[in-house]
């Protein structure tokens, strides 16, 4: 999420914003930071498809007017439910919501929860192969 945020709102690459977060205490472990960075990758690669399905279930609300730190949250759920398929759903979902309390706020925790839920319940709809293994996880 920091990698993201650093990049978002410093205009950082996503390298940039993980070697700068790298040097922070304490240390990263390199497994979780090709993690975290991979999927940071993910989100900016897959960005237009991740909005949309945000987009779709959140009722009036457009991603672009969602603060900042619910919408990294938001993408790297979707990113990890699309491209991480031996990720279980709730784990992700868990997960998100976690980030979003330690980091944001407890309505943004509840909103997170429940736009996540939608787009898992959407993507388990989805004819694709991947989108059903991973919203089945």
């Amino acid at each position: 999420m920091q990698v993201l945020y650093a990049s978002e709102v410093g205009g950082e690459t996503l390298e940039q914003a993980a070697e700068t977060l790298a040097r922070e205490e304490p240390p990263v472990p390199p497994d979780a930071k090709a993690y975290g960075l991979q999927l940071a990758r993910t989100v900016r690669m897959r960005a237009g498809e991740i909005d949309r399905l945000i987009g779709g279930v959140s009722d009036r609300w457009d991603v672009t007017r969602l603060a900042v730190i619910d919408r990294i949250i938001l993408r790297m759920a979707v990113a990890e439910l699309l491209a991480e398929p031996d990720v279980p759903v709730k784990v992700c979902l868990n997960e998100a919501v976690e980030i979003a309390r330690k980091f944001s706020t407890e309505d943004s925790s509840r909103f997170v929860n429940g736009v996540l839920d939608a787009v898992a319940r959407e993507l388990q709809n989805l004819p694709s192969e991947s989108h059903t293994e991973s919203a089945q996880g």
